[in-house]
């Protein structure tokens, strides 16, 4: 894993509810561990590593700086927000988990309200992952990284596994007469993803 964060942790205080109190070496880990998976998992390795080093080396371009701020930090403040919660509000204890009260106090965790959190921090995380995919599929001329090959070790962009099927779908004779017209299907929300062809002779009414 690298050294090497995409967002601090005044950031990741700064847009979420984390207590100031929290350590930062534990938001530190959360940051890098949700980076090297949840980020390099959307840009591919070739992309994530060629971002650290404009970061190291001091010379990201413009368009990296863009991806960088308008659209990673957003969807790396939420991944590292879901990766730091069982370490900022749970701790195994012999007689189970419990959660932190302040101090040395603590009681039993209600799991029931900290799954309702978890849900709500991966909604957002997901929320921004699809934004920065959409963004890289739309701009993908400007980070010639996403179309290079890689090796065994490497993780090509994963920028089109949530969108496999087609995210509109009419229903019922609408969809079928607009089809037997030669109409295609689709959302102009998703331009790069190819019209929806499900009808089959017999399927209208």
């Amino acid at each position: 894993m690298t050294n090497t964060l995409f967002i601090s942790e005044t950031k990741l205080k700064q847009f979420t509810d984390i207590n100031n109190n929290v350590d930062a070496e534990l938001i530190k880990n959360a940051v890098r561990e949700s980076q090297d998976i949840e980020i390099q998992r959307i840009l591919g390795t070739k992309l994530y590593k060629a971002l650290i080093n404009g970061i190291i080396t001091n010379t990201l371009t413009g368009n990296e700086t863009t991806l960088l701020n308008d659209y990673i930090a957003d969807a790396l403040t939420y991944w590292a927000y879901y990766y730091a919660l069982d370490a900022i509000y749970m701790k195994p204890r012999n007689n189970g988990l419990i959660r932190s009260t302040g101090g040395e106090n603590s009681e039993a965790a209600d799991l029931t309200l900290y799954d309702r959190k978890r849900k709500t921090v991966k909604s957002k995380a997901d929320w921004y992952s699809e934004l920065l995919a959409t963004y890289l599929v739309e701009n993908k001329d400007l980070f010639p990284e996403l179309s290079e090959t890689t090796n065994a070790s490497e993780k090509a962009a994963n920028l089109s596994s949530k969108y496999s099927k087609s995210p509109f779908v009419m229903r019922g004779s609408g969809r079928c007469q607009s089809q037997w017209r030669g109409l295609p299907i689709a959302n102009s929300a998703y331009p790069y993803l190819p019209p929806y062809y499900g009808y089959n002779n017999g399927d209208c009414c």
